[in-house]
């Protein structure tokens, strides 16, 4: 069983390199550019803490403007949420890929429920899905997956509200 778990995380593993090795983003300081980013994005700008290194941007949720940090290449996309349980003064997290991608989202380590929502490049809704913490390794937590290719994933803590579509404010 174990072993069978392990194999299949490496598998997940490879799957993922290889797939940002075809995406062309071989140097983490590129930062994914799907079609609709400026759309969806407005004008990222420095994030500050808990999120200094990454950007920010603000995405109108119902009739608010929130303001989210944005992890838009490879090692920001695998750190996102793990570990943390407060977001600071950010609402959301916004995960952009270069290109439309069918991968799998773990809740390995992320100490607290999310809701996710997946986005295609021009902002319209694919799918939702609520997300439990999981304190093991990512072979042995649960993959939420969208219905269908996406672009763009955003992550809010369970009880706040996900956006119809994604626009910037």
């Amino acid at each position: 069983m174990a072993v069978g778990l392990l194999v299949t995380g490496a598998i997940g593993i490879v799957v993922g390199v290889v797939l940002w090795a075809k995406s062309g983003s071989h140097d983490d300081r590129s930062r994914a550019t799907p079609s609709g980013q400026a759309f969806v994005l407005g004008t990222p700008r420095p994030a500050s803490a808990p999120f200094v290194g990454l950007t920010e941007t603000q995405l109108l949720v119902g009739s608010r403007c929130v303001r989210v940090a944005v992890a838009d290449d490879l090692s920001e996309r695998v750190r996102g949420l793990r570990g943390r349980r407060d977001l600071g003064r950010y609402g959301a997290m916004l995960f952009v890929f270069p290109a439309p991608i069918d991968v799998g989202f773990t809740m390995s380590t992320v100490p607290v429920p999310l809701e996710i929502g997946f986005y295609a490049a021009d902002g319209s809704p694919v799918s939702r899905r609520h997300m439990k913490p999981c304190p093991h390794s990512e072979a042995e937590c649960p993959v939420y997956r969208a219905a269908a290719a996406f672009a763009y994933a955003l992550e809010r803590p369970t009880g706040k509200a996900l956006p119809r579509a994604l626009s910037s404010c």
